[in-house]
């Protein structure tokens, strides 16, 4: 399950023509109008919410059409609640209502004060990820290495929110950087803070699983109980999250023989999920959304 990946026009305008029961529960617990949603500028033009919202409605329609339930799920960031909510472990509600209160924490506190800079960059070489979080120790006290999608492709926060002086640092340690976000997420000073995100999980309903949840920052089966599911989603906040961890723990599980990655068709996961699952089980990319209008 992905995390807060780009949605096109297309794929917006084809969740919103469809109002079910899923678009209705969204648009009432994170507080939105479907009908004043403009799909014109894809997700880019959405605040963070009614992206969560709208990405998680097309995720729980693809599995909806699928003829049977999986053996395990597992998912990055805002796809930990997904996977969480397919295994049973929170229902939709829950899902729904902790979108809501993790991004409306987040817009609120960052108009105040925003907490850094979040940059998707391409080392130049795969060995060079964690090195490079060292170099920049020389130009920032807190660099964090928020998402490791294997091959070199990381995610990195930075305190500074001078954008064009840390493109200028990365581009002199010869660094790509493949996108920037003006907010830095996944990362210890990222809003909302780790008291008031432990706060925010303290009352939530966990269920026992029907399925295996895998973590994403350890690659192993998260314990069945509700301590483990809060621990999971705070960890995955403010530590780092790997891809090819999470892939590992998904082919290791008990007579899983394919991994399938539900989400946007356009996406960076979608390419390196089918590298890191060559030539070790079978790889479906389910495109989400699938419905649309007619």
């Amino acid at each position: 399950m992905p995390g807060l990946l780009p949605l096109t026009e297309a794929e917006l305008a084809a969740t919103l023509c469809v109002s079910d029961e899923h678009l209705q529960r969204a648009a009432l617990l994170c507080q939105f109008e479907p009908a004043e949603v403009d799909p014109s500028a894809g997700s880019s033009g959405l605040v963070s919410t009614v992206h969560e919202a709208l990405l998680a409605v097309s995720l729980i329609r693809r599995l909806a059409d699928e003829p049977t339930s999986w053996g395990a799920y597992g998912g990055l960031s805002a796809g930990c609640l997904t996977a969480l909510l397919f295994a049973e472990v929170i229902t939709e509600e829950t899902c729904f209502e902790l979108i809501r209160e993790t991004n409306t924490r987040q817009i609120a506190a960052n108009k105040a004060r925003r907490s850094g800079t979040f940059l998707a960059v391409l080392p130049s070489s795969e060995g060079d990820a964690y090195r490079l979080v060292d170099a920049l120790r020389a130009f920032d006290a807190q660099p964090w290495l928020s998402v490791d999608l294997g091959a070199g492709v990381i995610a990195i926060s930075v305190t500074s929110t001078d954008v064009e002086g840390v493109r200028q640092i990365l581009s002199r340690l010869g660094v790509t950087v493949l996108e920037v976000v003006e907010r830095a997420e996944h990362c210890p000073y990222a809003a909302p803070g780790k008291p008031a995100f432990e706060d925010m999980l303290a009352g939530v309903d966990f269920r026992p699983a029907t399925a295996v949840v895998m973590s994403p920052c350890t690659g192993k089966q998260v314990d069945d109980t509700p301590e483990a599911y809060r621990h999971m989603l705070t960890e995955q906040w403010f530590d780092t999250a790997s891809l090819p961890l999470l892939i590992d723990g998904l082919c290791a599980v008990d007579q899983v023989t394919a991994v399938d990655l539900v989400g946007p068709a356009k996406s960076v996961l979608a390419t390196r999920t089918r590298d890191l699952l060559n030539g070790r089980v079978e790889h479906r990319h389910l495109a989400a959304p699938v419905l649309v209008a007619g």
